[in-house]
């Protein structure tokens, strides 16, 4: 069964065309999703300067028609997401598969990428095409009802593959990230107040924020002064307001908490021994033998084998005082943010190496069809152009890259590959612990959670008795 869909990518006002290509290109081909770059081919640019030549073929087509609109008209280039039942399609199977889309689809007539992703249960591939077609001459007509032309393509050659198709599908439902967060209970809201609370401790200032947002994914727009999110990479189609989070959200909170992190308040514990200490493994235990309407709905909740599994997560690492397992949660978290940052910052700079290594070579390469061009005459330069279109589209991304870079001497790709094999290594070496840190800190957080739960049910309770008791004093 095989799902596709199409959203357009819109320009934005106060950021360059560049800027944004490369923002959600690089969210397309994310190694982590792609398998280190094995599952990312493309037609007519290559997949590490993508950004670069969609960026110079709308250059071109503004100077050779004279055609401009505003940001929030101009549609850049448009991503079709094609998704695949489980089990039914090997990932390199559904590269294929969403490249033959791709190139029937457009006709053969724009730059696209085809980045099948594996960090989900389900396979999906994400296709980005260049709203500007190869001869930069017009952009893309997205009519009404494209998507039902891509559906057609796409049910075809899932049933020439051998894969089942929806017969009789819904003319709209939810996007499969939008349906699984629902079930889980999460929601964009949620994700964007964790991400903020986790960006602003590490900035110094709004807009290296405001950068820092959008390496994590998110589109950002300012409208009438209006501070908006939204992870479109992931199929969210609103931007979401910051003020609407809450009070510590707005424009304004968000400048003060730079460089600060969250401050919340503070749990209370429950008091249920004279020196003050909470006997966990006892004290749950009692309860849960005891019972009473507050558990009884825990347990209905949570179920008996949830509260075996944080009983004997607390005996086997012997923790039996509560501010011992918040010390421990909260440790946990910290060590995994910090892995996961790591391992992020050797991504970054690792595709920055990949990209100046690529630049430095394509240079090479086209540096002679450059200097033939500017020798020709200028009459016979837009026969050469044409002749030679790709190499110098590489030529000019290289030295807009070069230029980009400020330095006076470049490495070599010598120096760049060992640099890249060196930071591999690290990357490797932290994911190690990074797997490790994901299940302590997911096992300690559910754990913790459980306990709240239990302690608040004794709260709740001994409020409610206490309040019974003055009640029948009054009388």
């Amino acid at each position: 069964m095989s799902i596709s869909k199409i959203k357009p990518r819109h320009a934005s006002e106060g950021r360059s065309i560049a800027a944004i290509l490369k923002d959600r290109i690089d969210y397309d081909k994310n190694p982590e999703k792609t398998k280190g770059g094995l599952l990312v081919s493309s037609y007519h640019c290559g997949a590490d300067t993508a950004w670069q030549e969609f960026t110079v073929s709308k250059q071109i087509y503004e100077a050779e028609t004279g055609r401009r609109r505003a940001p929030k008209d101009d549609v850049i280039s448009y991503l079709i997401i094609q998704s695949f039942k489980p089990g039914e399609i090997t990932p390199e199977e559904a590269n294929e598969l969403g490249y033959q889309l791709a190139l029937e689809f457009t006709g053969g007539q724009h730059q696209f990428i085809v980045a099948t992703h594996t960090d989900r249960h389900h396979i999906h591939c994400h296709i980005e095409f260049n709203s500007t077609t190869l001869d930069c001459t017009h952009k893309f007509n997205n009519y009404w009802n494209t998507y039902k032309t891509i559906r057609a393509i796409n049910d075809r050659l899932s049933r020439e593959h051998g894969l089942s198709v929806i017969e009789k599908p819904k003319e709209k439902g939810k996007h499969y990230t939008e349906w699984a967060s629902g079930r889980r209970g999460a929601s964009w809201k949620d994700r964007l107040r964790r991400t903020i609370d986790r960006v602003l401790p590490t900035v110094s200032s709004y807009e290296e924020f405001l950068a820092a947002m959008r390496q994590e994914g998110y589109e950002i727009q300012t409208t009438r002064k209006v501070l908006s999110f939204r992870l479109a990479g992931e199929g969210q189609e609103r931007f979401t307001r910051a003020k609407t989070l809450g009070a510590d959200y707005t424009e304004e909170a968000l400048k003060e908490r730079i460089g600060r992190p969250m401050k919340r308040p503070r749990r209370r514990s429950a008091q249920l021994q004279k020196n003050g200490r909470v006997n966990l493994l006892l004290d749950i235990q009692s309860r849960l033998q005891g019972r009473g309407p507050g558990y009884e709905r825990w347990l209905k909740i949570h179920n008996l084998k949830e509260a075996a599994k944080t009983l004997n997560y607390l005996t086997e690492h012997g923790i039996t005082e509560y501010d011992l397992l918040a010390a421990r949660a909260s440790s946990a978290a910290a060590e995994f943010e910090q892995v996961s940052s790591a391992i992020k910052q050797y991504e970054k700079r690792m595709e920055q190496v990949a990209a100046l290594k690529t630049h430095i070579i394509n240079y090479a390469k086209t540096r002679d069809v450059f200097a033939a061009y500017c020798k020709a005459r200028p009459k016979d330069r837009a026969a050469f152009c044409a002749a030679h279109e790709a190499e110098l589209l590489l030529h000019e991304a290289a030295k807009r890259a070069f230029d980009d870079l400020g330095a006076k001497k470049l490495p070599t790709v010598k120096v760049l590959q060992e640099e890249y094999t060196d930071l591999l290594a690290k990357k490797k070496a932290a994911y190690e612990d990074y797997k490790r840190l994901r299940k302590e800190n997911q096992e300690l957080q559910a754990v913790k959670t459980n306990v709240d739960a239990l302690l608040k049910i004794e709260q709740v309770q001994e409020y409610r008795r206490e309040k019974e008791n003055h009640q029948e004093q009054g009388r």
